[in-house]
């Protein structure tokens, strides 16, 4: 705090380059700063949420190879908290792991444990990977109502200090049984004592004003961008929903040639600021119907 007699002004001076100068290395990968920061009004707590959403398709790239390494090398430089990946499982039984995890880890991301069998990586293809000191609070797997086999996972976690869920989806191709499915998730999570939150995935809706009906008014829908195909995206596949107690500050398509060759969808990524209030002191219920 300034004293009476301080030359305030340098003080603010100084603070304001090294927060610009702390930014500019963060966005070149230089620096990751988990940080805590004042709103203007000085009133909260502010806690940072780097998430990405990818759909690797089983680490088959757009050359028609499939390079698992490529993939992992891809996943590896996401500056992310949370990953959210689809289609990270084969389709067929046993569904095996079309990513190879070493000591429960991705690349730098721990994988939090979402398989029943412990064959594969995740739920219906789903797979959500974390920073190391995140924990995992909390697992619910469901089956989504379609006529192909599709599911959606709910992972409750806490990172520093401050509760959220991040859901993990990969819709139906048919947007009838979008709406279904959307509705369906919707119903789960209000079983839920509240935790701020955050759907991510392939939603597979290209339209902005059709398809999300059901989607409740809680919930804020949100394209960083096309995202498919990745070769010339102009589909926005990928999308985030997400509570009132996120504010979302950035969001973008990963454009650069590496994720645009590793599959057919580009990963989406967005940045979000939790107060603190709105997600500190929530308690977790179980879900009825939840599979777990």
């Amino acid at each position: 705090m300034v004293q009476r007699g301080e030359p305030y002004g340098d003080v603010r001076t100084l603070r304001c380059v090294s927060f610009a100068l702390g930014k500019a290395l963060c966005h070149l990968g230089l620096l990751t700063v988990r940080r805590s920061c004042r709103t203007k009004k000085g009133q909260h707590t502010v806690v940072e949420l780097k998430l990405v959403s990818w759909n690797i398709r089983a680490g088959l790239g757009r050359d028609f190879r499939r390079r698992p390494l490529r993939t992992i090398d891809t996943i590896s430089a996401f500056d992310a908290d949370v990953v959210v990946l689809q289609e990270a499982d084969f389709r067929m039984h046993p569904r095996p792991a079309a990513l190879p995890s070493a000591h429960g880890r991705v690349g730098p991301f721990e994988v939090v444990d979402l398989t029943p069998t412990g064959v594969g990586l995740g739920w219906h293809g789903i797979a959500v990977l974390k920073r190391p000191g995140i924990q995992v609070d909390a697992i619910y797997r469901y089956d989504l109502p379609a006529l192909e086999p599709r599911g959606a996972v709910v992972v409750d976690l806490t990172l520093s200090g401050k509760q959220v869920r991040i859901v993990g989806v990969h819709l139906g191709l048919l947007r009838g049984n979008r709406r279904k499915q959307i509705a369906f998730i919707a119903e789960q999570l209000l079983k839920f004592d509240r935790r701020p939150v955050i759907i991510a995935g392939d939603y597979n809706e290209w339209r902005d004003r059709f398809g999300f009906e059901t989607m409740p008014a809680w919930l804020h829908v949100h394209s960083p961008g096309p995202s498919f195909p990745a070769g010339r995206p102009i589909l926005h596949l990928d999308r985030l929903a997400f509570s009132n107690e996120f504010e979302l500050l950035e969001s973008g398509v990963i454009g650069d040639r590496h994720a645009a060759m590793a599959s057919d969808h580009r990963p989406v990524r967005a940045l979000f600021h939790l107060l603190e209030g709105k997600g500190a002191g929530l308690q977790k219920t179980t879900p009825n119907g939840a599979k777990g």
